[in-house]
C-alpha cells in the first residue's frame, strides 16, 4: 500500500466542499516550548468522522483564481518579540508514522501581510486530503540557538491557515 493511500485512502468525490480559515484556537490552546535545531509541533487538527480536510483553498476572488488563499502566521514569545524560523504544514496519519509535507516557508514570508494578496504567501488547495482520524499539523523549526516559547495568549500571535473541508 502506498504512503498516499495510507494517509488519504480513497477519495469520495460526492462530498461537498467548503473553504475555512483555521485560527489559533483550532490549532492549540496553550503556550508551546520549541526546542532549537529540531522540528517542533506547534499545533494539529484531527479530522472528524466522515470528513476529509486538506490544506489550502482555491480563492474565487478575482474571477475564479486558483492561485490560493492567503496564509498568515505570526508567532510571538512572552516578550511580544516575533519568533523566526521555518514552518511546515503537514498531513499525517493517525499514529503519526507517515507524514506528507504540503508546504515549507519562512516565518518572515508568512507574516508579511495579512490582507494584501500581492505580499502574502498563497496556498492553493492541496490535491491530497487527510481522512478521518488523520491530522493536519503545523511544525516550527526556530532560528534561535536556545529554546523559545510561543505565547498562545500574545496579542500578536495569529494563525490564519486556509483549509478545504469535504463532508
Amino acid at each position: 500500500m502506498s504512503l498516499l493511500n495510507m494517509l488519504m485512502g480513497k477519495r469520495a468525490e460526492s462530498k461537498t466542499k467548503f473553504p475555512r480559515i483555521y485560527s489559533n484556537a483550532d490549532w492549540f490552546s496553550a503556550d508551546k516550548v520549541c526546542q532549537p535545531s529540531q522540528w517542533n509541533k506547534l499545533g494539529e487538527v484531527t479530522v472528524p468522522a466522515q470528513q476529509e480536510i486538506t490544506f489550502g483553498a482555491n480563492d474565487p476572488v478575482g474571477g475564479g483564481s486558483v492561485a490560493g488563499r492567503s496564509v498568515y502566521l505570526k508567532i510571538d514569545d512572552s516578550s511580544d518579540d516575533q519568533l523566526h524560523g521555518k514552518v511546515r504544514f503537514a498531513i499525517t496519519n493517525a499514529n503519526e508514522t507517515n507524514s506528507l509535507v504540503v508546504m515549507e516557508e519562512s516565518t518572515h514570508k508568512l507574516s508579511a501581510d495579512q490582507n494584501d494578496r500581492n505580499k502574502a504567501v498563497l496556498m492553493p488547495e492541496y490535491p491530497m486530503r487527510a481522512r478521518e482520524d488523520s491530522k493536519l499539523q503545523i511544525l516550527f523549526y526556530p532560528a534561535s540557538a536556545i529554546a523559545v516559547t510561543m505565547d498562545y495568549n500574545g496579542t500578536d500571535t495569529l494563525l490564519l491557515i486556509p483549509v478545504t473541508v469535504y463532508q
